[in-house]
């Protein structure tokens, strides 16, 4: 188990630097009952000076992701897989025009695989994270952030959309 633990690490760290661009990341494996195991990877993002990103200037801000895979013992050649994902965003924006914004909240999914295991457990569970996390930056990214702006520009319209109103006939 710990020789897994190890190269998870590893091999997290890379997956780490290139999805998140930097952050901390952990990988935590444990034995279960009935020859399974239990593995926890951990991803924390956070942004804590000002800075410019590529939709906003976002003030401080952090992504701190936990996925959680139970490993059931092999059977023929393969294992099941339950992965359990939950994703915590937190970000402040400031900005003149629009004034200071700050949105934070989470989201949880679940996903169940029966996987060969003749690649290996940690490529099938990297591809299950990698699946997840997929699925979860376009949820957020399509209902949440794309609900909260309809909302926000209801209430807060920009400046812009202000200038066009029709004039009073």
């Amino acid at each position: 188990m710990r020789n897994l633990e190890v190269e998870a690490n590893e091999v997290f760290s890379v997956y780490r630097d290139q999805y998140y661009e930097g952050g901390i990341s952990s990988v935590y494996i444990w034995e279960d009952e009935d020859e399974s195991f239990i593995a926890c990877f951990l991803i924390k993002k956070g942004l804590f000076e000002y800075g410019q990103g590529k939709r906003s200037y976002m003030q401080i801000g952090s992504w701190d992701a936990i996925h959680v895979i139970q490993v059931g013992p092999e059977e023929e050649g393969a294992a099941h897989y339950c992965l359990n994902s939950t994703v915590m965003l937190s970000l402040t924006t400031d900005n003149k025009q629009s004034g200071t914004f700050n949105l934070s909240g989470s989201i949880r999914r679940q996903m169940s695989m029966t996987l060969a295991v003749a690649d290996g457990h940690l490529v099938n569970m990297g591809k299950m994270i990698e699946e997840m996390e997929g699925k979860l930056r376009n949820s957020l990214d399509q209902v949440y952030f794309g609900k909260t702006r309809e909302m926000v520009c209801t209430l807060r319209p920009p400046p812009e959309v202000l200038n066009m109103r029709l004039p009073d006939s």
